[in-house]
């Protein structure tokens, strides 16, 4: 004979299953205000910096720019971008995040992540391919660096400097274009070779850093970031691979490499505030 007691059983667990709080995934970091602006036209050079505990400052940078920001930990060296529509390498703008107590800078990192998902609406996805680079190689024989290659203090500014953080993209203390050319404070080769990659040094290609050189640097790179058919006249600043290896003992030479390649689906203009 079948228990009556069965059926109410099961009802019971049914609700007491129903009862328990499904898991929540976890809540993505986020700034607690955040501003954006697009840049003044009269806007030159460009500059990410954290100019106070918890806080970020992005001048004149592209979405493309910030995406190789927010994205180049994961990407990982001569970080590739595609896709997107035309205006994300083109339309600049100045953004501020603040985030509440002391975030370290991978972590506000994380945040301008979710700040380009959020008030961007980008939606990307990433792909292994094999594509045309430039290998960053020492240009003397004897491997010494150019004069203007120093090894960092460990300071910035005579302030002590953040710690170090494995697999890097950003300097200890500062990088930026700023005409005429680069100025990196505490950086590894493969920062610059992160750099050099970006959208506004105008190579075509990433650079992937195969110098050998270990540590960090200081160096002011006088330059010009001319698209590489720009015509140049006698006053202008060289060409960055003359700069390379005359100032640095660096040089470019053409290689293939396996590189994580992020793709822009789709991204739309923010709303400024």
């Amino acid at each position: 004979m079948r228990s009556p007691l069965l059926p109410i059983l099961a009802v019971a667990c049914l609700f007491a299953y129903s009862a328990i709080p499904s898991a929540q995934a976890p809540a993505r970091p986020a700034f607690e205000v955040a501003t954006i602006r697009l840049s003044p036209p009269e806007a030159q050079g460009a500059l990410l910096n954290f100019p106070a505990p918890g806080r970020i400052a992005i001048n004149n940078f592209t979405l493309r720019m910030m995406i190789s920001q927010a994205y180049g930990p994961e990407l990982g060296q001569g970080n590739q971008i595609v896709g997107g529509p035309s205006w994300i390498e083109r339309d600049r703008y100045v953004v501020l995040g603040q985030a509440q107590g002391t975030p370290t800078r991978p972590e506000l990192i994380a945040m301008l992540k979710t700040l380009l998902e959020d008030r961007f609406a980008l939606k990307t996805h990433t792909e292994m391919k094999e594509i045309d680079a430039y290998a960053l190689v020492m240009a003397r024989s004897g491997g010494q660096p150019g004069p203007k290659l120093e090894k960092w203090d460990g300071t910035c500014n005579g302030k002590p400097a953040p710690p170090a953080q494995p697999n890097a993209t950003g300097p200890r203390c500062a990088a930026f274009f700023r005409p005429p050319g680069l100025v990196m404070r505490g950086v590894t080769m493969g920062v610059l070779a992160n750099m050099l990659s970006a959208s506004f040094a105008n190579l075509g290609r990433p650079v992937v850093d195969r110098t050998s050189l270990t540590g960090e640097f200081n160096f002011d790179l006088e330059t010009t970031f001319a698209p590489l058919n720009a015509n140049a006249n006698d006053s202008a600043p060289p060409t960055v691979f003359v700069a390379l290896q005359e100032q640095l003992g660096l040089k470019l030479e053409p290689a293939r490499t396996t590189v994580k390649v992020l793709v822009v689906d789709s991204a739309e203009r923010p709303v400024e505030n």
